[in-house]
């Protein structure tokens, strides 16, 4: 697993160790709360509902990454794949048709010979847009998003790092009953923070996404080097 995906494991994992914290420090607190103030353990009981409302919320919300991590890693193993097993070759027999290297230009003049190799240069063109076409749109894309998911991993981290301190200081708040109300405000407020910073970056990772999706579409359906938009017809060449 890519190192970064590791480090937003972890501080979720801290994140949650810190929540356990702060419900331990506040039963502790209100658990030392005389019968008679019942009613100020009502009124904290209300803010921490809404605190674990919206903490559940966020984690809810956030499902989705947690079970699609994504890996920057393939996406750099899989552009490499289109280089050397579509890219390369593609490009190495685009060299061996030339009129210079064909055995048929020795054997074979006249007419139909000089049909023949205007039709081979078809073929040759048609194998150089391998390259422009598809592989360079493909490696583009990939090398696009791997940078994309990184950034968006690389947010997440320090989201997050962010969203531990502020629990901590929750925690820090709540050891008495009258800091108690104090901390989950604190704690209502990371989390709130925590969800902004997270639908940016899932905003803009989607973005790129769907750019690179429109730019592969547009390379596709280039049919620059394809008469007809298909493969040109010849007979098969043979250096």
């Amino acid at each position: 697993m890519h190192p970064l995906i590791e480090r937003v494991m972890d501080l979720i994992d801290q994140i949650q160790a810190k929540f356990d914290d702060l419900v331990s420090l506040i039963n502790g607190a209100l658990d030392s709360v005389p019968f008679f103030l019942d009613w100020i353990v009502d009124k904290i009981q209300d803010k921490w509902n809404e605190f674990v409302a919206k903490w559940d919320e966020f984690w809810a919300a956030q499902e989705l990454f947690w079970t699609n991590w994504g890996s920057p890693d393939t996406l750099s193993s899989t552009s490499q794949a289109w280089t050397t097993s579509v890219g390369s070759p593609a490009t190495s027999a685009s060299g061996t048709v030339d009129r210079a290297l064909l055995a048929a230009d020795d054997e074979w003049t006249g007419q139909a010979a000089d049909s023949y190799f205007p039709r081979a240069n078809l073929h040759k063109t048609a194998m150089e847009r391998v390259q422009a076409n598809f592989v360079s749109a493909a490696t583009d894309g990939l090398s696009t998003l791997r940078g994309a998911l990184t950034t968006f991993y690389t947010t997440l981290a320090g989201t997050l790092t962010g969203f531990i301190a502020a629990m901590i200081g929750a925690a820090a708040a709540s050891g008495t009953i009258v800091g108690i109300p104090a901390g989950i405000v604190i704690a209502i407020g990371a989390v709130a923070v925590a969800a902004g910073a997270f639908y940016w970056a899932g905003t803009t990772l989607k973005g790129e996404c769907t750019n690179v999706k429109t730019s592969l579409i547009a390379s596709i359906n280039d049919k620059t080097g394809y008469p007809g938009g298909s493969w040109p017809p010849g007979a098969v060449l043979t250096a």
